[in-house]
């Protein structure tokens, strides 16, 4: 089994850490490609181990095959990239998300069934074993009818996390490219696809969002928004995110799932572990979402193994693209008041005071920020 690596800084060095770890000899990590090589953390760890690394996905294909390529590179590659890896014989690990449009993404889809070959989307919960028991629990009807979620998410980010990969961070667009950039489609999008992905009626199928609010604000100097709340459904079941990269402090993801027969909570800053509680008092732990953030690689190479499909494929991955497709079609972004913003030196990153307590607060009565603010 040979494994192309498309993409070897940032987020990708744990694929890279990944695979150098693996110590299944039919496994090879076969090459790597990314034209920045030079500045990566692993680059070390990559010529040690004898990888041989190309500028670009051509110049590998014409010395090599590879049975699965992973690509992880900033969103607006992807279907690029993606469709060069079908057209050359591979089966394709795409990070999330999709493309930065559904165009991009439908066009993903076409080039599967051109290919006969899938493309998984790492969306890394819906590969996770917890998060696969629970959503076998949702299906087969355990915790009853779903009656309302809601997710947060506080995770600032500084200065550099706007500066990186070459600048597309917060962008909408770049030399005519669409990024489509955001806390939305990007941080924190695995929340929202996960929201979509529980109510999907199969394994592998997501539900879609129906009706729509949105409220976006910035503190940072960017194109996008850094910060959100959502309001929508999806078959019918009130959802709701609030997530920012402007609050003054951390705090990793949390959500609460309501059922007819079952609370599901998890809080990943407190106990790394989803807890269904029972309406007649039994308690189930289903495992921590994050235990590996990098088991679609096996997944992937399973179902290459076994002649089947990975949980999340572009179908599966789809509704989130629509979704955040809807939220810049209707979406203004405001910015928050000059006098709140303010500008941490020693961290080289903006927060906006008072904006953790005031999003907490309205995570706890499922509010918009603007009702808050």
């Amino acid at each position: 089994m040979k494994i192309l690596l498309v993409g070897v800084g940032g987020y990708a060095a744990g694929y890279v850490v990944s695979l150098l770890k693996n110590t299944d000899p039919s496994i090879i990590f076969e090459g790597a490609v990314d034209p920045y090589f030079a500045s990566s953390s692993k680059k070390q760890d990559i010529e040690e181990a004898g990888i041989p690394v190309f500028d670009t996905m051509e110049q590998f294909y014409r010395e090599h095959d590879a049975d699965l390529a992973i690509i992880c590179t900033p969103p607006f590659l992807h279907r690029e990239q993606s469709i060069c890896a079908l057209s050359h014989g591979s089966y394709v690990l795409c990070e999330k998300p999709i493309a930065p449009t559904l165009d991009e993404a439908e066009q993903m889809l076409r080039a599967e069934q051109e290919y006969g070959k899938w493309i998984a989307i790492g969306f890394q919960w819906s590969f996770i074993e917890a998060m696969r028991d629970l959503k076998k629990d949702i299906l087969s009807g355990r915790l009853g009818k779903p009656i309302a979620f809601k997710t947060a998410t506080s995770w600032p980010r500084g200065l550099s996390y706007y500066a990186k990969e070459r600048g597309w961070n917060g962008r909408i667009t770049k030399g005519g490219i669409t990024i489509l950039d955001s806390i939305a489609s990007n941080a924190c999008a695995h929340f929202l696809h996960n929201m979509l992905f529980m109510l999907g009626e199969g394994m592998d199928e997501c539900a879609e969002a129906e009706e729509l609010a949105v409220d976006c604000y910035r503190a940072n100097d960017i194109e996008t928004f850094d910060t959100c709340s959502v309001k929508m459904t999806a078959k019918g079941v009130p959802m709701y995110l609030i997530a920012s990269h402007a609050t003054e402090k951390r705090k990793d993801p949390e959500f609460v799932y309501l059922f007819e027969n079952a609370e599901v909570r998890y809080s990943q800053s407190e106990k790394p572990d989803i807890i269904a509680t029972f309406a007649d008092g039994t308690v189930k732990s289903y495992g921590d979402p994050f235990r590996d953030r990098y088991v679609a690689i096996w997944d992937c190479i399973n179902a290459i193994r076994q002649g089947s499909v990975p949980i999340c494929t572009v179908k599966t991955a789809i509704p989130h693209t629509r979704l955040v497709e809807r939220i810049y079609a209707n979406a203004v972004v405001n910015e928050f008041p000059s006098e709140l913003v303010v500008f941490d030196e020693a961290e080289k990153r903006v927060f906006v005071k008072g904006l953790y307590d005031l999003m907490y607060r309205a995570y706890d009565i499922t509010a918009m920020l603007s009702e808050m603010l």
